[in-house]
């Protein structure tokens, strides 16, 4: 089951998700690096129309006053998210690079979590550099924590994962109008690895429902929030869309799993 709410998650968690219910948090929140830099890939303008422009302001959504404002921000979705997941269950939140050990050390002192490492999501396609003062933008990074309490869940069965993937950014069908929307095959891992068939994970910031999607197709149940009522509708759509079987048995076919 893929349950989608609409709302602010900081009012939605505390009335929607009870203690203890879920088996992992996988979300990709707001970072604070929304900026006016437009990017203007004129050499391909003709084949990609709009898609030549790139826009750093991603929305209000992702503008803070400063650091400290970001954090108590962090702070507060984080709070409110621990007690909804299980003892044992993980947590992965992709993140600002800049910052990720201040969240890092949060979960850890705050909220006694054991941190599992990183994840890099390293670009095939980055955006170009626009002042050309400095390398490409080439990869994101995740952080994976265990809650105490309980059992980990690692799937090691399936074989070897590294701590990265490579990967091209969203293009084709699976793209959709959300400026930050990461691949499904970004995705799969974490759930893979980290939760059982039928287990539960909570999106606080569903954005364009890559989350809810791969969930779906891999057998897991989602509770997804998202406060923009224009990417709810995408997020829907998605789910709507998105032939499961013919999905799967594309990815499988090319070894996207």
């Amino acid at each position: 089951m893929i349950e989608v709410l609409e709302g602010n998650c900081l009012e939605l968690l505390r009335r929607n998700v009870d203690d203890g219910s879920v088996d992992m948090i996988l979300t990709d929140p707001p970072y604070g690096i929304a900026n006016e830099v437009k990017i203007t890939r004129s050499h391909c303008s003709q084949k990609f129309g709009k898609a030549a422009t790139i826009s750093h302001d991603f929305g209000e959504w992702d503008k803070f006053e400063g650091f400290n404002e970001f954090m108590y921000f962090t702070k507060r979705w984080v709070d409110l998210c621990m007690p909804k997941l299980r003892g044992g269950g993980m947590l992965i939140s992709f993140f600002d690079k800049d910052r990720i050990n201040f969240l890092s050390r949060y979960l850890q002192e705050a909220h006694g979590f054991k941190c599992k490492g990183y994840f890099a999501f390293i670009k095939q396609n980055p955006v170009p550099q626009a002042r050309k003062v400095k390398f490409m933008n080439a990869w994101e990074i995740a952080g994976m924590w265990q809650k105490p309490g309980g059992k980990l869940t690692f799937n090691y069965e399936i074989g070897q994962q590294p701590d990265y993937v490579f990967l091209p950014i969203c293009s084709g069908n699976e793209r959709s109008d959300h400026p930050t929307q990461k691949p499904l095959k970004a995705i799969y891992p974490f759930i893979r690895y980290f939760t059982n068939e039928n287990d539960i994970v909570l999106d606080p910031f569903g954005g364009s429902g890559t989350t809810a999607v791969a969930c779906r197709n891999l057998g897991r149940d989602c509770i997804i929030m998202e406060r923009e009522h224009k990417y709810v509708e995408i997020i829907r759509r998605r789910l709507n869309e998105y032939n499961i079987k013919r999905a799967v048995e594309k990815d499988e076919q090319l070894n996207l799993f």
